[in-house]
């Protein structure tokens, strides 16, 4: 099966990139270099035309392209057509923002309902033109910030079961020292693989759980 691959040389040939149609969870710390993985993953599935449809919770969909472009990923040319952000943080602070041709601005992370709705349309299109679509959701961690976690878990198990059933490949992000173990633990139990980041004497390591090809050891990531 086709896999996405990560761009980090060391996970590439490891475990062989992301396969797709699969359930994932990306676990970090603000130092783990979560962020980094995160976005040369994006850009990977993009270069490889897979269509991205990306939530952010935690910056604005210029914030998001800005970070991108920040790391020389440039994103621009897939904005639109294989590129769909939605931004689910500007309603917070920007009551007006409003939507263009590549982002939708959505009511913010309390409106789980329109998150979803919102998502199911944009993964229909790309299955109507027979395309598996990357859902990314940036991150788990600011939606428990605004809800119960058990409102979160029957969110995520939604998504979860839609996304089996579409084919599409979904990652949640999630920040590990925002939340009791327990709450990870769940999120963790929900997917096919946990792609685990850490910071350690100034350099990076992974492990992968959960997949044909697992790493259990802690290694670094280059």
């Amino acid at each position: 099966m086709a896999a996405i691959k990560a761009g980090f040389k060391s996970f590439d040939e490891a475990a062989g990139g992301l396969e797709m149609q699969k359930i994932y969870s990306l676990i970090g710390n603000k130092e783990s270099g979560k962020e980094e993985f995160l976005y040369k993953l994006v850009s990977s599935a993009l270069s490889s035309k897979t269509p991205v449809v990306y939530v952010t919770t935690s910056r604005s969909y210029s914030d998001l392209i800005n970070e991108f472009n920040s790391r020389h990923l440039p994103v621009s040319q897939y904005l639109g057509a294989d590129f769909m952000i939605f931004d689910d943080f500007s309603k917070i602070s920007s009551p007006n923002a409003q939507d263009t041709n590549y982002a939708k601005i959505l009511n913010g992370p309390l409106d789980l309902t329109g998150l979803s709705v919102a998502l199911s349309a944009a993964d229909g299109n790309y299955l109507k033109e027979g395309r598996s679509v990357f859902n990314v959701i940036d991150s788990v961690s600011n939606l428990l910030v605004y809800s119960n976690p058990s409102t979160i878990f029957r969110f995520l198990q939604f998504i979860c079961g839609r996304s089996k059933m579409s084919g599409a490949t979904t990652l949640f992000s999630l920040d590990s020292e925002m939340h009791p173990p327990e709450v990870t633990e769940t999120i963790k139990s929900m997917s096919d693989g946990v792609i685990s980041l850490k910071l350690d004497n100034g350099a990076r390591y992974f492990t992968f759980t959960g997949s044909t090809k697992e790493i259990l050891k802690w290694t670094e990531l280059n």
